[in-house]
This record gives C-alpha cells, sequence and structure tokens, in this order.
C-alpha cells in the first residue's frame, strides 16, 4: 500500500544478510546493518568480502600481511595463541582479524561458507 514492495533479488539479499549475521554473532564476529565491525577499528561491508579461518597452531607459524598490516612492524614478536581460531576478514575498503576460541570451529566454517558463497575449509597442522 505505502511505497514500492521488494524485489525478489532485493528480499534475496535481505536473507543472505540476515543468516550471515546470525552465523556471525555464532562464531564471535559483529555485524552491524551491513558491515563488520570490530572495536577500534574500521567497519567494512559484508559484500565484497572474504573470510579466511586459520587455526593458532599454523597462524603462529607466518607472519601475515594481515597482521602486519593491523599491528605493524610488531608483527614480529606478535604471539598468536594456541587455543585460538583465527578468522580474518579481507575486503577492498580492509581487513579485520578476529580471535575466537577454537571451539567455534563449526560455526566459522558455516560463517565462512555464507559469507565466500563457496565450502570452506580450517587450515589445519600437517
Amino acid at each position: 500500500m505505502f511505497g514500492r514492495g521488494k524485489s525478489d533479488a532485493e528480499k534475496a539479499a535481505a536473507a543472505r544478510l540476515r543468516n550471515i549475521t546470525v552465523a556471525a554473532a555464532r562464531a564471535g564476529v559483529t555485524v552491524i546493518r551491513d558491515r563488520f565491525h570490530q572495536a577500534g577499528q574500521q567497519s567494512i561491508p559484508v559484500d565484497g568480502s572474504r573470510v579466511t579461518i586459520e587455526l593458532g597452531e599454523i597462524a603462529r607459524k607466518r607472519i601475515t600481511a594481515t597482521r602486519v598490516a593491523l599491528i605493524g612492524i610488531f608483527a614480529i614478536w606478535a604471539k598468536k595463541d594456541e587455543t585460538k581460531l583465527y578468522i580474518t576478514i579481507e575486503n577492498p575498503d580492509g581487513v579485520l582479524l578476529y580471535p575466537v576460541s577454537a571451539g567455534k570451529e563449526p560455526h566459522a566454517r558455516v560463517f565462512a561458507t555464507l559469507v565466500n558463497g563457496e565450502a570452506t575449509g580450517v587450515t589445519k597442522p600437517e
């Protein structure tokens, strides 16, 4: 009656964002409206983002460009907690790194799959 109804594409996009928001909350990631948020960091949009997941054991063995971008040269001495899971969200607008409990791995996989649009594995020790 008032305004126009949403198109099927708009409804699908809204449903996708709702699913991502719920999965993100379960994985320990904050989504407000259509952006990923982390305290003290610039928020980045959900659209166009890519999620990667690493267990702390693997992440500790290398210094990522993400870590250098986030904490500068001090990344060389920063240690990663091996009981953690690291969710990295990359977007042309920025990068966010979320350390979460390794127990949230199943939720993190679902979250990454929803954002990436494909099944995402977790990098595990060899």
